[in-house]
């Protein structure tokens, strides 16, 4: 009888040393603002471990939130901005489904410390004149296994990357399996509130803001957080994204590319693809060697070669900064700003209008392009 209740003694104990740790997620959920421990809406409504949803987001969200750079946050370099977020019912950042033009990319696509009238999908789709949809953060295979683009296809797929992320970018067909798997549990969550709400529940739950933010914290205070930064410009990469690429290399990621256009062209859909350069790449000269990357010029120069459909925003981007002194980047963010935005539009409207009309479709050196203005 004592061993029992020795026992139950110390279950007790343990029982009430967990309890906190156990309430607190549940108070998180259930009681305090969605976006309390975040800085920005991205952490605030990204899928963090329940990746069987078929977004990056969580559907059907309205936010409007203060935010900070991603590279400088709670911190006197953090420049605030107030901006809107809506997610469409499949967890990707648009304010409807309609789908004539199709915006695959990263972050940048999906438009970071960018309120909803600012990213490329709702410039372009003004510019346009027809449903501009931005489908990322994803990839060209997810967009392959996701059935509702084989029922609808687009008229034209941008596949779009921050220049630093290109030569990740996966081949066709890779991982198409877990794409497809991915694409039938998403569809069978999205089918039910229920399910969609116990899957956004268990996800925010998983997510534990105060431990992450608190680590957050303490790393700062106790200088263990790293950040480059060179005459007040905070950096992701800093000297490293400028490095030099072999051949070879600078040839395999033309595979990919190619290998993009010919899938979508199996499909009857245009390929466009829409490199977006570092910040490290149009600020070099604010890095300590200066070194100018040369990556995406070879790749282009490639992409020529081989007749894949490109528009080259780095050239508008160099004549904007170098001659004009037009900042195209947050200080504390590697994501382009509005002003970003607004030139890559103009360029990639007026690069559809001139293949419309047949005229050649290959990118112009800077002085052709048109000049930014401001909306």
């Amino acid at each position: 009888m004592q061993t029992n209740n020795g026992v139950k003694k110390l279950l007790l104990k343990l029982t009430l040393l967990a309890f906190p740790f156990i309430l607190w997620p549940l108070v998180e959920v259930f009681v305090l603002p969605m976006n309390y421990f975040t800085f920005r809406i991205w952490e605030t409504i990204s899928v963090n471990t329940v990746r069987v949803m078929s977004g990056p987001f969580y559907p059907n969200m309205h936010l409007k939130m203060v935010e900070e750079g991603e590279l400088a946050p709670r911190t006197p370099y953090a420049k605030k901005r107030l901006v809107e977020w809506r997610t469409d019912e499949y967890g990707y950042r648009n304010s409807d489904t309609k789908h004539d033009v199709l915006l695959i990319g990263d972050s940048n696509i999906t438009g970071a410390k960018l309120s909803q009238d600012e990213t490329l999908a709702a410039v372009l789709e003004d510019n346009l004149g027809k449903p501009v949809y931005s489908f990322a953060p994803a990839t060209v295979n997810r967009f392959l296994a996701t059935d509702r683009f084989e029922e609808q296809p687009p008229e034209l797929v941008i596949v779009s990357s921050i220049e630093r992320r290109i030569p990740e970018l996966p081949a066709a067909g890779e991982n198409s399996f877990g794409s497809k798997v991915r694409n039938y549990t998403g569809n069978l969550i999205n089918a039910s509130p229920v399910l969609t709400y116990l899957a956004v529940t268990a996800d925010r739950i998983s997510k534990l803001g105060l431990y992450r933010y608190t680590l957050a914290t303490i790393e700062r205070a106790t200088g263990k957080r790293e950040y480059i930064a060179y005459n007040n410009e905070f950096f992701i990469e800093g000297e490293v994204a400028n490095r030099d690429f072999s051949e070879q290399e600078v040839d395999q990621i033309a595979d990919v590319l190619e290998g993009y256009r010919d899938a979508l062209a199996k499909r009857g859909i245009r390929f466009m693809f829409l490199p977006i350069p570092n910040k490290e790449n149009i600020y070099y000269q604010l890095l300590p060697s200066q070194k100018k990357a040369t990556f995406l010029p070879r790749l282009m120069a490639k992409l020529d070669q081989r007749g894949v459909e490109y528009v080259n925003i780095q050239d508008r981007f160099d004549s904007l900064y170098q001659q004009k002194q037009v900042s195209l980047y947050p200080a504390d963010d590697a994501h382009w700003n509005n002003v970003a935005v607004e030139v890559a539009a103009q360029l990639v409207t007026k690069h559809i209008a001139k293949a419309k009309n047949g005229e050649s479709s290959s990118s112009e050196p800077h002085k052709n392009l048109v000049n930014y203005t401001g909306r």
